[in-house]
């Protein structure tokens, strides 16, 4: 693969962290209009992107250095999740008993979604999902690409029936499972972003490949709507979801040609290098504090969505500042996470 655009993947690790933020925003108040079309872009979608990103550049990382890797997501990840445990944690009033340090124990040891759903900070499910695909990376570099690719099938397939039952059976959220459901169900997006990196030589059918994966989830989430709208015999209500799957869509689409085409978008100039770059590197800490920061505000009686908002972005800015150390003495962006 030729020269990788890092500014573009910094860039969209920031969009996409921003439709997470909103949704969650969307929970506690009335974020308007405008904000509103924003999330038709999809927050699974962009979880979905997430994970791609994720997979490509932990491939990228560990292909060109395997010395030490986990010691270097660790010091990566573990300081601003933390800080921002605590933060949160002094935020919320919780009950001081066995399970409630049994929860907390659990989630620092990135262990919420395998023994308890229980989470101190709910919507950080996905940062143990890819914790725990951190620790499978030195053992997934190792293994043939036939074998990665049934991993994807496998995982795929498993991700398709359990969304499936999610509409019939009403199987809980990803963010309340537990017992690895999470790994097993979507590993298959973050094994194909993997193998992307890992196998340059076949990026024609590593493009195939995601594309078919992305299709098929676009297809999924599509299909099972259409068909509820005709069971409760609520076809004319299809229009209603047109600019989501629309947004949808677009959002895949988008992630796809950044993570497979980066390299054919033009370098950024110096002042959006800079900009795109400091985006990307606030993107996690934004992904796991706006939360607790938006509680804050709550119980001050602020509920103005833009000052919540602004409110987010700088506490992102102070931990990234306070507690990204490893960012900060890198060089080339790390786009491995939101």
């Amino acid at each position: 693969m030729k020269t990788i655009n890092w500014d573009i993947l910094s860039l969209t690790r920031f969009l996409l962290a921003f439709v997470i933020i909103v949704l969650h925003l969307k929970h506690l108040m009335d974020i308007g209009s405008l904000l509103q079309w924003y999330l038709h872009l999809g927050f699974f979608e962009a979880i979905l992107g997430f994970l791609l990103i994720s997979g490509f550049s932990i491939g990228k990382s560990i292909v060109g250095n395997r010395e030490n890797f986990l010691v270097r997501r660790i010091k990566r990840i573990y300081p601003v999740y933390l800080a921002t445990i605590i933060f949160h944690l002094a935020i919320v009033s919780v009950p001081i008993n066995s399970r409630s340090v049994f929860i907390v124990v659990m989630n620092l040891l990135f262990m919420n979604t395998m023994v308890t759903s229980g989470a101190v900070l709910k919507h950080a499910w996905t940062l143990s999902l890819e914790v725990w695909l951190y620790f499978l990376a030195p053992i997934f570099i190792n293994l043939t690409k036939k074998t990665l690719l049934w991993l994807i099938m496998i995982s795929l397939l498993s991700y398709i029936i359990y969304t499936c039952g999610r509409s019939l059976y009403d199987w809980r959220y990803y963010a309340d499972t537990n017992y690895g459901i999470n790994l097993i169900t979507l590993a298959f997006i973050w094994i194909a972003g993997f193998c992307l990196a890992k196998y340059p030589e076949d990026k024609k059918k590593m493009t195939l490949l995601i594309a078919i994966i992305l299709v098929t989830h676009l297809g999924l989430v599509i299909g099972i709507q259409t068909v509820y709208r005709i069971k409760n015999h609520a076809i004319d209500l299809l229009v209603f979801d047109i600019p989501s799957f629309t947004g949808r869509i677009i959002c895949v689409t988008y992630v796809f040609i950044v993570v497979l085409f980066n390299h054919k978008i033009p370098a950024f100039n110096p002042f959006a290098h800079k900009v795109a770059n400091f985006l990307g590197n606030i993107s996690y800490p934004l992904y796991l504090a706006h939360y607790p920061t938006y509680l804050l505000l709550k119980k001050l009686g602020i509920t103005t969505p833009a000052l919540n908002i602004i409110a987010a972005l700088a506490v992102s800015v102070i931990m990234y500042y306070l507690f990204d150390f490893y960012t900060k003495m890198r060089k080339v962006p790390d786009s491995s996470l939101p």
